[in-house]
């Protein structure tokens, strides 16, 4: 047993270090989940450690929940899919007490744990990415939940007991593990989409009038109302909320997860989606200073590695433009 524990101790170190393999990772939580006893040493472990290693500056505490995992990027595009399973991925892990009064621990992205209610210490758990950032995250249920740039989701303290609900406010790619006695539902801008199969793609970003869902497996159901809008496998719905319209269409659903390997690959994208996805991208501004080609509907397909000037640069050869930088403002003149 004491060699075991000797084992064990050994891959909760490399863990606080984020140095951890996967396979060793599952082993890890397999442990720790076994019983109190376990997740008491486990504790232990983390305050011998805590107490030799400062923290840098940026990294603050574990999280206590230990069935939440995040694997945190900034986005520098050419390394998000390919250093995810490597020892320099930057994973950072917290620890959230559950506390009545809100708790926000800040890092590359930004947890809350949230009380809405003091009297029924109703919780929720926030996850954030910023503009230049990308997230994974694995909920309790197994499902993994991709974070686009400048993207919210929030999953109730109870997930997994009796509802499968979040909360979306961004770009999540989710592939959802499939229980039929707890459905999974997705709100975005306040709308539901109920989940009948893994694997899908949601848009609904604040400053945006559209929510897009894109398909790439199983089932979807758009909405609430029975029978609902069904969608299948490459279907891609729109829903202009300012119109109250909908609209249906297939194509090769995934390009709308092209993102989540640092590129950006669309068969039909409009000139002012695209710019607002490249300063969610890159964390800069534009700014035009002449009217808009709001016209636009491009085919684009760019790889992993572009800088915003590389991609600005290769938009210059099919929309006469130039680009003036300074800091993080962009200046863009049509000619």
């Amino acid at each position: 047993m004491k060699s075991v524990n000797k084992d064990i101790h050994q891959l909760a170190v490399c863990y606080f270090e984020g140095s951890i393999s996967e396979n060793d990772e599952h082993v890890l939580f397999e442990f720790v989940n076994k019983n109190q006893y376990n997740i008491n040493l486990f504790r232990n472990w983390e305050n011998e450690w805590t107490a030799c290693h400062q923290p840098q500056e940026n990294t603050l505490l574990l999280w206590e929940r230990l069935n939440y995992r995040i694997t945190i990027q900034p986005n520098s595009v050419s390394h998000f899919s390919s250093s995810v399973n490597k020892v320099s991925r930057n994973r950072i892990w917290y620890r959230v007490a559950a506390v009545a009064a809100v708790l926000l621990i800040v890092c590359y992205s930004i947890i809350s744990y949230k009380t809405f209610s003091e009297k029924t210490q109703v919780a929720s758990f926030v996850f954030e990415t910023q503009c230049a950032e990308r997230s994974r995250v694995t909920l309790p249920d197994g499902t993994k939940v991709w974070l686009n740039a400048a993207t919210t989701l929030c999953c109730p303290n109870d997930y997994n007991k009796k509802s499968r609900t979040v909360n979306l406010s961004g770009e999540a790619y989710f592939e959802v593990k499939k229980y039929e006695d707890i459905p999974f539902i997705v709100y975005a801008k306040d709308y539901p989409l109920l989940v009948k199969g893994t694997k899908f793609n949601v848009t609904a970003y604040p400053e945006e009038k559209v929510l897009t869902a894109a398909l790439l497996e199983g089932l979807l159901q758009f909405g609430n109302d029975e029978p609902g809008l069904m969608m299948h496998p490459d279907d891609v719905v729109t829903y202009d909320l300012s119109l109250n319209a909908k609209s249906i269409y297939s194509t090769d659903a995934k390009q709308f997860i092209s993102w989540t390997e640092g590129r950006i690959e669309y068969d039909s994208i409009t000139f002012d989606e695209l710019f607002r996805r490249l300063s969610r991208q890159y964390d800069v501004d534009i700014v035009f200073t002449s009217a808009r080609k709001t016209d636009k509907v491009l085919n684009i397909s760019l790889n992993n590695g572009e800088t915003i000037t590389d991609v600005l640069d290769a938009l210059s050869l099919i929309i006469p433009m130039t680009i003036e930088r300074d800091g993080r403002t962009l200046t863009i003149t049509f000619k």
